[in-house]
C-alpha cells in the first residue's frame, strides 16, 4: 500500500515537473533592469489576476514569472509605499475582486495571506521595507494534485 502511495505521488510530482518545464519563461523588459511601475502594462498584463497598487513597483530582478496573464506562476516581488499593515488590508480586500478564495490570513512582523483559486494557490509574505513602505513577495503555484 506504501508503495503504491509513493509510486502514485512520484507520478505526479514528475508531471508537475514536466508541466513547469514546458511553461515559457518569460522576462519583462526594464530600461534600468531592476524595478517596474506597478501599473504599467507589463505588469499588470504580466501578472493579470493579481491586484497591485498604482504605487508599487515590481522587482524585475527578484521576481520569476512562467506563463503570463491569468494562468500565470511564479513570483512577483513588489516594493510597495503602502506600510505593512496597509498593505495586509489592501490584499485581504483586493483578492477577492480578482476571483481569489482567501484560505487563511497571519498578521504579524511578517505576514502571511493564503488564497486559492481554481488550480492554483497565491500565498503573499508582507514585511516591513528597509527604509519605508513594505516588501511585498506574492508567490502563485499549481495546488497540490492528490488534494483536489
Amino acid at each position: 500500500m506504501l508503495k503504491q502511495i509513493i509510486k502514485a505521488a512520484s507520478l505526479v510530482f514528475g508531471l508537475l515537473l514536466m508541466t513547469a518545464c514546458s511553461l515559457p519563461a518569460t522576462t519583462i523588459p526594464t530600461a534600468d533592469g531592476n524595478t517596474l511601475a506597478g501599473n504599467s502594462p507589463a505588469v499588470t498584463n504580466s501578472y493579470a489576476d493579481i491586484p497591485i497598487s498604482a504605487n508599487d513597483e515590481l522587482a524585475v530582478d527578484k521576481s520569476l514569472l512562467l506563463n503570463t496573464g491569468e494562468q500565470w506562476i511564479g513570483r512577483a516581488v513588489l516594493k510597495s509605499k503602502l506600510d505593512p499593515v496597509q498593505a495586509f488590508e489592501y490584499y485581504l480586500k483586493n483578492m477577492p475582486n480578482q476571483g481569489w478564495l482567501n484560505i487563511t490570513s497571519v498578521q504579524s512582523d511578517v505576514s502571511v495571506l493564503t488564497y486559492e483559486k481554481g488550480s492554483r494557490v497565491a500565498t503573499i509574505q508582507i514585511k516591513r521595507g528597509t527604509l519605508r513602505g513594505s516588501q511585498i513577495s506574492v508567490t502563485v503555484s499549481p495546488r497540490d494534485a492528490l488534494s483536489q
